[in-house]
């Protein structure tokens, strides 16, 4: 028989938390990292054609990786525009 104490079942809860914490911080980093090239396009104030082409370079990023290599080096390559 399952011996269920209260102290077992607060252990389990407090795992469940813990585990169910972890998961969604490295949900968010992975998320975080993913989009660091439309992140670095928009802060360098690019035009919007070479925004978009980031952008799908990285959405595409998931299928093959390397595109979303080719992403962040044309977001980190491209001139910075000039706000005016």
């Amino acid at each position: 028989m399952c011996k269920c104490t209260m102290e077992n079942i607060n252990s389990n809860i407090i795992e469940t938390v813990v585990i169910v914490l972890a998961v969604i911080l490295v949900l968010f980093i992975i998320i975080k990292i993913f989009t660091l090239p439309i992140s670095i396009a928009k802060n360098k104030n690019l035009e919007s054609k070479d925004i978009t082409t980031i952008r799908i370079l990285t959405w595409c990023g998931l299928l093959a990786g390397i595109t979303w290599l080719i992403a962040l080096c044309l977001a980190l390559s491209y001139k910075e525009q000039n706000k005016d």
